[in-house]
């Protein structure tokens, strides 16, 4: 993907921007309803141990390398299994764990008002989706934005025109985005730094509180070094929009307030 001299970039992230439901997920009734449908709640996993035992002592694995959620997952609750004195079936465990993992891809939908701004946008800048998420999310975010009518491709996948949006998740590049790593990589694939990056992104602060990933503390730091990141590796400024959202029902203004400043 080439950009045009003096052209901004879009970046936008997904979980809690694009898909808001990618975030709700966590949310504790939903969370519950997710352990006792899998499996997992009768395999012994409560809410606290899901984020103390698995999401926690895995994220970094999980959002800079390949090996995905469901192994991770599947893993984890074997070893916290073994920790208790229990020995499960791994058959148990995995079909636990991909019922599990397939209700968390079915809530992280882009949600359709984003639409048409995508529309809009890539008929005039480099669009970027970038996430910090594991690796099933790449095939998850093309499929959604496929079922938008728009076409997507990885950040470092090798194809022969132009896509019209990339989605560069930091399980494929190596590292997340509050690294230079991150988007030095990405500069490969964009092969020209653009005049200046539009940043829309909730910083992980549309993550429910049981996430630490989401906690307000954390906030300004991810933002701060993010945009840090960006300025190192491209050499370009950067305005950011945050996504902010305090309740469900500012989601539709927020949308429409983000394509104002994308599309200016």
């Amino acid at each position: 993907m080439k950009t045009k001299p003096g052209s901004a970039a879009a970046v936008i992230d997904f979980s809690g921007v694009l898909s808001p439901g990618a975030a709700a997920f966590s949310r504790p009734q939903n969370l519950q309803q997710a352990l006792l449908e899998s499996g997992l709640a009768k395999l012994g996993l409560d809410q606290a141990a899901f984020w103390s035992e698995i999401i926690e002592p895995t994220w970094h694995q999980g959002s800079t390398t390949t090996r995905g959620y469901r192994k991770l997952l599947g893993d984890a609750m074997l070893r916290l299994a073994a920790s208790r004195g229990e020995s499960p079936a791994p058959a148990a465990v995995f079909t636990a764990v991909d019922r599990f993992t397939a209700a968390y891809l079915r809530h992280s939908a882009i949600d359709r008002r984003w639409a048409p701004v995508l529309d809009r946008l890539i008929r005039q800048k480099v669009v970027v989706i970038a996430t910090d998420h594991y690796a099933e999310a790449t095939a998850q975010i093309i499929a959604q934005l496929s079922s938008l009518g728009l076409a997507a491709v990885p950040a470092l996948a090798s194809v022969p025109a132009d896509p019209r949006i990339l989605v560069a998740n930091s399980a494929d590049l190596g590292a997340p985005k509050k690294s230079a790593a991150f988007w030095k990589t990405l500069l490969r694939r964009v092969k020209a730094a653009p005049a200046a990056v539009l940043l829309v992104d909730d910083f992980g602060s549309n993550e429910q509180p049981g996430d630490s990933y989401g906690r307000q503390e954390r906030y300004l730091a991810r933002k701060e070094k993010t945009a840090a990141a960006i300025e190192s590796a491209w050499g370009v400024p950067v305005e950011i929009f945050p996504f902010l959202l305090q309740h469900e029902d500012e989601f539709p203004a927020l949308v429409n307030a983000a394509a104002r400043f994308l599309l200016g």
